[in-house]
């Protein structure tokens, strides 16, 4: 992303972007309940926007994990094609993140992406999850100087206490939380809740809700039920890359 991108894109979604998004958005009749505490959540926590090659909005969740480091799903920032290979997906465009996003603010600022990790087979188990680059703030701070920087595990524990958040196509942060469980043979953790559309990306948290380690990313869900990717060894390598170049 150039200079000049970065600009545009900024402008874009603070003009009218996120508004267009917020216009969708649920205000009433929460899927699960808001997310109220304090702690590190409130802050790392954020909405990550998108535009896609047809011009459609889209937002999903995102946590910043690191210096300048922020975990989602790997589906949020590409898009599969029916019948082709996983390699062959369009980019979504325009990546902007808003940590602390609520009813409409954004407390910390907002953030592009100049580069993405993720696998070139995203789609197979296990591996929907991506590392995000991001660039400083308009202030010139990294990231998790504004917002510091949820701990992440990559050896998550089977059958701990998971607290799940995510912005289901809402304008505040909601949570959930079970017992964490592997799915046999994939490298997914369920939990007994779930959020829908827009929660794709967020933190299933292992430990304390509000200070807890990052050991999955949401992927989708269904029948009250929702599935994220674990974070692993792959998704270690990742963020050793983006952390340390």
């Amino acid at each position: 992303m150039t200079g000049l991108a970065r600009g545009r894109t900024e402008r874009y979604w603070t003009s009218e972007g996120i508004a267009a998004v917020a216009a969708g958005d649920a205000r009433d009749d929460l899927v699960q309940p808001e997310w109220t505490g304090d702690g590190s959540i409130a802050k790392t926590v954020g909405r990550l926007y998108a535009s896609g090659t047809d011009g459609d909005l889209g937002a999903c969740t995102a946590t910043v994990v690191g210096i300048r480091t922020v975990v989602t799903a790997a589906h949020c920032v590409r898009t599969s094609i029916e019948g082709a290979s996983p390699g062959e997906a369009t980019w979504d465009k325009d990546l902007y993140f808003v940590p602390g996003y609520r009813r409409g603010t954004a407390p910390h600022g907002g953030f592009t992406v100049p580069l993405i990790r993720m696998a070139e087979n995203w789609q197979a188990d296990g591996l929907d999850v991506a590392m995000l680059e991001m660039y400083p703030g308009v202030d010139g701070r990294n990231i998790s100087e504004a917002t510091g920087a949820q701990p992440v595990s990559f050896a998550g524990e089977q059958g701990a206490m998971t607290y799940y958040f995510g912005y289901p196509y809402t304008d505040r942060l909601l949570h959930c939380s079970g017992t964490g469980a592997w799915e046999a043979g994939k490298r997914l953790r369920s939990i007994p809740c779930m959020m829908g559309p827009g929660s794709s990306g967020g933190p299933y948290l292992s430990g304390e809700s509000a200070s807890g380690s990052v050991v999955a990313v949401n992927v989708s869900g269904g029948e009250g039920v929702s599935y994220g990717t674990a974070l692993g060894a792959f998704a270690e390598r990742l963020y050793r890359q983006s952390e340390h170049g």
